[in-house]
């Protein structure tokens, strides 16, 4: 080889080396500007349109967040078919890697994601669940935005306390989810001295209502508070009908969808939810405008729980801007020492007590299937 063909060697070999070292810099760099995010709900089961809302709202909140540029979060999805084990098993596959989990949903998921996310010291950002064990400082790493299940039925036992509704029957869906909420009126029964309140259990594995039915009718009372989901909520009311008259109905949250609207279309009578979000339909704060933006986007209906989902995006968006990090400790020190988060209107906080938001309202279903506040 001639001294020339060595000089043009040494030159290719330097460039190719030269070339290399900036394709690793810009992988690092790349790597270093990434933050993943890992998301387990239903995505199978009853509860897969459930799951498939949250996963959608909460992938479109997310990309519209990656083009401000900054961070960019990689959302890891995964299926638990809202099965406890397997929650807790994906959980601890997935914070392997993951900076932070967002929006479990229910109890049964969100309560097997918190033990995992305490042991990998992961932020829990978001559960879709009111139990008392998911807010508070007790639970270190999780940061609930929406109210608790304390101020939720306190919202609607003060309703039935100001407007007169003093005889109180309360249907109860015997498992964790009823029981826990039926705790809370246990809880703050002392608080409303006036309601006459009347309770029955019934079977969640069956469609059989007779006895709580009969239980409660012969209460006569002027206001059912139903702690059912969303089938067994229009199945009872239907048997009731069948019987009776139905009274004011009351109900959570949570059944406040589209699936309890279609099956009380033409309903006779008034039935009112608490809620945790403001309506998804109207356009009074910022944060309603930028939701109902992204869901038109990503070619989603508002909905509570789509609205629910959005906000726990972007109280995760919202850390990984402020704390200008991409490290689940980082993330969790900065929702700990932020006195207030502002959303355009809806507000968090993690300082103090940490319990997000005592955000709750009333909602009105209407005989043509829709929700007014």
């Amino acid at each position: 080889m001639t001294r020339k063909q060595k000089s043009v060697s040494r030159f290719f070999t330097l460039t190719a080396s030269m070339a290399a070292a900036l394709l690793a810099c810009a992988g690092h760099a790349q790597a270093q500007n990434q933050m993943e995010v890992a998301q387990i709900v239903p995505l199978s089961g009853p509860l897969a349109s459930v799951g498939k809302e949250i996963n959608s709202i909460t992938q479109a909140t997310i990309a519209a967040f990656n083009k401000t540029g900054g961070t960019q979060i990689v959302l890891k999805t995964y299926d638990d078919g809202n099965v406890a084990d397997r929650s807790t098993q994906l959980a601890t596959q997935a914070t392997a890697h993951a900076q932070a989990l967002i929006s479990c949903f229910g109890s049964v998921g969100c309560m097997a994601q918190q033990k995992v996310s305490a042991t990998a010291g992961v932020p829990l950002i978001g559960p879709i669940a009111g139990a008392a064990p998911l807010r508070g400082k007790a639970a270190a790493l999780t940061y609930a935005v929406r109210a608790s299940a304390t101020s939720e039925v306190g919202r609607l036992l003060n309703f039935a306390d100001t407007t007169g509704l003093n005889a109180v029957a309360v249907l109860v869906q015997d498992d964790g989810f009823g029981r826990s909420y039926a705790a809370e009126i246990d809880k703050l029964a002392p608080d409303h001295a006036k309601l006459k309140i009347t309770r029955a259990m019934f079977n969640p594995a069956s469609a059989d209502y007779g006895k709580a039915l009969a239980e409660l009718t012969a209460a006569s009372p002027n206001v059912l508070l139903l702690l059912a989901n969303s089938a067994h909520s229009t199945g009872f009311l239907n048997a009731w009908k069948n019987k009776q008259p139905l009274p004011f109905v009351l109900n959570l949250a949570g059944q406040a969808n589209s699936q309890f609207a279609a099956g009380m279309k033409g309903f006779v009578g008034t039935a009112a939810f608490a809620t945790v979000t403001p309506s998804p339909w109207e356009q009074k704060l910022p944060v309603q405008r930028d939701y109902q933006s992204v869901a038109k986007a990503a070619g989603l209906q508002p909905s509570y729980l789509g609205f629910e989902a959005y906000l726990n995006a972007r109280a995760l968006t919202e850390a990984v801007k402020h704390a200008k990090s991409t490290t689940k400790g980082d993330l969790a020190r900065w929702l700990d020492s932020t006195p207030g988060i502002d959303l355009g209107g809806y507000r968090l906080s993690y300082s103090g007590e940490k319990l997000g938001s005592n955000f709750t309202d009333l909602s009105v279903l209407l005989p043509d299937g829709s929700y007014r506040h």
